[in-house]
């Protein structure tokens, strides 16, 4: 269906409002189960399993979602998934033993990656051309708000009322995203992908391998921060409140790196992510050696301003490089490398953390952010040629 530039506009302010949503519920589901896992007794092992569990799943996930939007409808893709994504959040309440945890989320690794697919495929393929880099830069902005509210205030909820309230509300937030999607989305306009192609393109895919590869290392110690760090800080003492609002000052200066994302771009990827680099080493480095909640708070916000530079600056280097007959597959596999990273990451972090001592896990990680130097230098000498 063909748009007006004043229609796309009122369209994607409506999504990103359903992407704040959807990502304050799913996010802050996320954030805290480690938290929830803890108090039913998780080590690191298990907290690396779940993990692991829920990231297989989300990397499976990315590139089945993205097979499906460049061949199927993607509002009601996105509908769908979403409706699924609510039943799953809703019922973790329910996961009373550590198992039972570890298993349900696989599920939400399925929800996360059909929302995080299709979220950016559908802001991609709205957005006017001339505008792309200011929409993926809002977008990132709705999903990054939600992050920001969500973790404190799931600490409150769970403090005060117990983990079953906290996910039957963040499943309500979703709730709210769908109305909104169907009566004000799917009622005025159909994505489709109309090139007519029998199969995926993997020529966009190959040119952009190395920003692909750039997402490996970053990946793993955002799936680490994500799926260990929350149990870690509950596990030392802190209180369930005092861990979301770390989780939420974490996000608040991520969400200031999207914020200023046009500037990071305009100074170059070489250059911006070698500072996203050096603020990783130096936040891990810092937080292996805290023993107080300033100190946690202080390495904290520098890996959340790390990872406000990275996550804008490679979607956007990567939405600028395709078209939109490949949105579904390019976006899926941006997010699938993700899922690899993110698997990878807990899955080794969880046995390293257990077996010698968290301290020793920040501290690799602190290294493993120095491999994103070269790969900094070899892609601003791609983007040059």
């Amino acid at each position: 269906m063909a748009l007006k530039t004043d229609e796309r506009g009122s369209l994607l302010r409506i999504l990103y409002i359903t992407i704040f949503l959807t990502s304050t519920g799913l996010g802050t589901a996320t954030f805290l189960l480690p938290v929830y896992a803890s108090g039913l007794g998780a080590n690191y092992i298990d907290l690396g399993l779940m993990g692991v569990a829920r990231n297989l799943v989300y990397t499976l996930g990315t590139f089945i979602v993205g097979f499906l939007l460049d061949k199927f409808e993607r509002v009601r893709i996105y509908l769908s998934f979403m409706m699924f994504g609510a039943f799953v959040v809703a019922f973790f309440g329910l996961m009373g033993n550590v198992p039972a945890l570890i298993a349900w989320s696989t599920f939400a690794g399925l929800s996360s990656a059909a929302f995080w697919v299709t979220a950016s495929t559908l802001t991609a393929d709205i957005s006017p051309p001339e505008q792309l880099s200011q929409s993926m830069s809002r977008y990132n902005m709705s999903w990054i708000m939600g992050f920001i509210v969500g973790p404190y205030l799931g600490g409150l909820i769970s403090d005060t009322f117990g983990f079953q309230v906290l996910f039957i509300s963040l499943s309500m937030l979703i709730l709210c995203s769908i109305i909104i999607i169907q009566f004000k989305i799917r009622s005025k306009v159909q994505l489709k992908n109309k090139s007519g192609s029998n199969g995926i393109n993997l020529n966009p895919l190959k040119s952009l391998w190395l920003a692909y590869l750039m997402l490996v290392p970053f990946s793993m110690i955002l799936g680490i921060y994500m799926a260990i760090v929350p149990g870690y800080l509950k596990a030392v003492g802190l209180a369930s409140a005092t861990v979301g609002l770390l989780l939420t000052l974490t996000n608040g200066f991520r969400g200031l790196g999207f914020f200023n994302s046009s500037w990071f771009v305009s100074r170059g990827v070489g250059r911006s992510i070698t500072l996203a680099a050096l603020l990783f080493f130096s936040g891990m480095l810092i937080f292996s050696f805290s023993t107080s909640t300033m100190g946690y708070a202080a390495s904290l916000a520098m890996f959340g301003v790390a990872a406000g530079i990275m996550t804008p600056l490679m979607l956007n280097y990567i939405a600028k490089r395709c078209d939109k007959s490949t949105l579904g597959a390019v976006m899926g596999m941006h997010e699938g490398v993700y899922g690899i990273g993110m698997l990878l990451g807990p899955m080794i972090g969880g046995a390293v953390a257990e077996y010698y001592g968290p301290e020793i896990l920040y501290r690799l990680l602190a290294v493993l952010a120095l491999t994103l130097l070269p790969l900094a230098w070899l892609l601003e000498r791609k983007s040059g040629q």
